[in-house]
């Protein structure tokens, strides 16, 4: 007699499904990635003038209409902008620029369970470049801050991100701290923040990392 087979347990299924879906390439897209592949290899400086629209449409054998919708994206990316009798330039970049203009989109609810999930990834990870390039003299002005109760929960965190002196990170702060919202003072809070500035202050980034996951929350 054959046994009965055992039931196979079912596989729990995750609670969201991920929605990465890859940049849909559109003309458009194509010609705005084509004026950024010209501003890198001519060299064009931030102030620099970029060839007109009727230029940049011979050029790239594209419409006036999908030049001009190229031109919109790049604008809204802070590269170039467009000036009465200037015509098209190119812009100094900065990625901070490009992360504060989304914060005002990112208050829907259904975009702060990523972006809390994100933080948590990415803040942790982000001491060894606060080990790495903070000051003893910067430490001791974050210390007489939380002595003095001026550096609340954001205060706190907004220095980290400035200490680890990377321009992305920097630009990422807004976006992921805006996902946090206000948060109320309290004695815990002052607690785990003066126990992950002794951490760095010792140089321990085990377990100034595990701390901060511990601060951050699952």
């Amino acid at each position: 007699m054959s046994a009965t087979p055992r039931p196979t347990a079912a596989r729990s299924s995750p609670s969201r499904k991920p929605s990465c879906k890859p940049p849909r390439e559109t003309a458009a897209r194509r010609v705005a990635e084509s004026i950024r592949d010209l501003i890198r290899r001519e060299r064009i400086p931030p102030g620099g003038r970029l060839p007109t629209e009727h230029e940049l449409a011979r050029r790239f054998r594209a419409s006036r209409p999908i030049v001009r919708e190229a031109i919109t994206t790049l604008r809204a990316l802070g590269l170039v902008e467009t000036r009465p009798r200037v015509g098209l330039r190119r812009l100094d970049f900065d990625p901070a620029d490009v992360f504060d203009r989304l914060v005002p989109w990112m208050g829907a609810p259904e975009w702060g369970a990523d972006l809390r999930e994100l933080r948590r990834l990415i803040e942790p990870s982000l001491l060894v470049l606060v080990l790495r390039r903070a000051t003893a003299d910067d430490y001791r002005r974050l210390e007489a801050q939380l002595a003095s109760g001026l550096a609340g929960d954001s205060a706190f965190h907004e220095a980290l991100w400035q200490l680890a002196g990377n321009r992305f990170l920097c630009g990422l702060r807004g976006l992921l701290l805006s996902a946090v919202g206000p948060v109320l003072p309290s004695r815990r809070m002052m607690q785990e923040h003066r126990a992950i500035l002794r951490a760095l202050q010792a140089g321990d980034l085990n377990e100034a990392t595990r701390l901060m996951r511990a601060h951050l929350g699952p």
